[in-house]
């Protein structure tokens, strides 16, 4: 059975990505830092007929993300797919952004997506290829610039889809293939914990945001999920070095 690691899985996108996986017929590690959500995801997965198990990862800890490729080796003797979807961010002027601050978000957004695909290509190349995922966003390609302030979480990400280009060109050969998906403006859990600190009602608030969008309504966790999906299946067999855009043509160019 094929095998994929969905970093930050324990919610949001990465859950509706595990999920998706697992119901097209892959072995899925959900991974996160908490650990009896993460638990449960894997859970109802299996009660669903699919095959999961959830490991422990903090992906700010370099350990964690080679114990993270190791763990799923040893549970299901693969490794075909990896997610790399967990990010953080913090949303704050550029004057109160710290070291600190910006050397976490970079540790998480670009050094673990870095770590973990590393660590993965022997494992990888033993099954004669593989594919690598990496969640991006339409902020390295400027909307939102004028009125969000994520300087750390747009410029690791603008690394990590720089890192997506060099990597597809360079293992190719190998039939490795590492691509992009562009994620709009998606109403998670996390999403509507960050708009209760700054409105009353923050699915109303989003919902109404949504009818404003170039496709009439916020995106679902699930429609990135279709969009990873397709591009770890054979249909995808030939598309490396991809930003497939699924944000609702919130940025088109």
């Amino acid at each position: 059975m094929r095998t994929a690691i969905v970093t930050g899985s324990t919610g949001g996108i990465g859950e509706a990505i595990a999920r998706r996986l697992a119901a097209d017929g892959l072995a899925v590690i959900v991974s996160g830092r908490r650990v009896a959500i993460g638990e449960e995801v894997a859970r109802t997965i299996r009660s669903a007929g699919g095959e999961a198990t959830y490991l422990h990862a903090d992906v700010a800890n370099p350990d964690d993300c080679v114990n993270l490729i190791h763990g799923a080796v040893k549970r299901y003797g693969r490794l075909d797919v990896l997610v790399n979807n967990a990010a953080i961010y913090s949303q704050m002027p550029i004057s109160a952004l710290t070291p600190e601050q910006w050397d976490l978000e970079f540790a998480v957004n670009a050094r673990a997506p870095f770590l973990c695909s590393r660590e993965a290509l022997p494992h990888l190349r033993a099954e004669g290829g593989g594919s690598i995922i990496n969640i991006g966003t339409t902020m390295v390609h400027g909307y939102g610039w004028g009125h969000l302030e994520r300087m750390g979480y747009i410029g690791s990400k603008g690394a990590l889809l720089a890192m997506t280009k060099s990597m597809a060109r360079e293992l190719a050969h190998e039939r490795i293939r590492v691509n992009w998906v562009i994620v709009g403006w998606v109403a998670t859990p996390g999403e509507i914990a960050l708009r209760a600190g700054q409105v009353e009602d923050p699915e109303a608030y989003l919902a109404e945001r949504g009818k404003d969008l170039p496709l009439g309504r916020m995106e679902l966790p699930e429609e990135v999920a279709a969009g990873v999906a397709f591009l770890v299946s054979e249909e995808a067999s030939h598309v490396t070095g991809c930003e497939l855009n699924v944000s609702g043509g919130i940025w088109v160019g």
